[in-house]
Parts: C-alpha cells; structure tokens; sequence
C-alpha cells in the first residue's frame, strides 16, 4: 500500500514537474519570438519612433514599449507576394493614458506566392529580419483631466 501511494503521488506531480522542467529550460519565457525581437532592438526601435513623430511635429521626448503586446503576422499578398509586420503598444512620455501602436515592417522576409503554410522568419538566421521599416503609428490623444 505505502508503494501504490508514492507512484500514485508521483504520477499526479509529473505533469507540473515537465512544466516547471520546461519552463525553466526556455530561453526567454513568457515571451514570443516578435518580443524577443522588439526586446533585443528596443533602443533602435526607439530612436526610429521619436524620429519618426518629430517629422510629424509630435511633442514626444520618450517612448516606453510595453511587454507582451508584439504580436507579428504575414500580410495577405494573394497572388504576389506578403510581408511580415509586427505590431506593438508603447507609452509616450512616461504617460500611461497617452499611448501609440507601432507597426515595423520586414520587407526581406516576405511570403512567396501560393504558399500553403507561412513560414517562420524567425528560423532562417539569414538577413530576413535584420532590415526592417517604420510601419504606421497611431497615437492616441492625450486625455483631458
């Protein structure tokens, strides 16, 4: 009896062990491959943005990008084509009701046409993902207090 308790013990807490295992053995966890890589040029992406919005006249002095917001996708090409973008959330100047949605675009790592399933630009450590543009920035107005 002391032996069927301890397997049966051990079979509940395997599963929380391979997730504790896993957790523990991935490289950034909590994070996708497009965080990943707003994460690791986040001081380029920044100085892009504040650029970007002195062109257009916006008093912006600082940008704060927000964890876990980049999510990434293929843009339909159809029968041409697609690219891959990333779009991502910041704060601008230290506010947090004063935000902008940031889009980078990847024109090196483009869908080819007919393609069934898109590929990751992420797994070619080619030059895919080291051109990348400013897309469209929305900012947010600033609210009335």
């Amino acid at each position: 009896m002391l032996k069927s308790n301890k397997l049966i013990i051990f079979l509940v807490s395997l599963p929380f062990l391979m997730v504790i295992i896993f957790y523990s053995l991935s490289e950034h966890p909590g994070y996708s491959d497009d965080g990943n890589f707003v994460r690791n040029h986040e001081a380029a992406i920044k100085s892009e943005i504040i650029a970007h919005l002195a062109q257009e006249r916006q008093d912006i002095k600082s940008v704060t990008l927000l964890p876990n917001t980049a999510r990434g996708e293929y843009d339909n090409g159809g029968d041409v084509s697609g690219h891959y973008h990333i779009y991502f959330t910041a704060y601008v100047n230290n506010n947090r009701e004063r935000t902008i949605s940031v889009e980078l675009f990847f024109p090196d790592a483009s869908i080819p046409p007919f393609t069934l399933f898109p590929p990751n630009p992420y797994k070619d450590k080619g030059k895919k993902m080291s051109n990348w543009l400013i897309g469209n920035i929305e900012v947010s107005e600033e609210s009335s207090k």
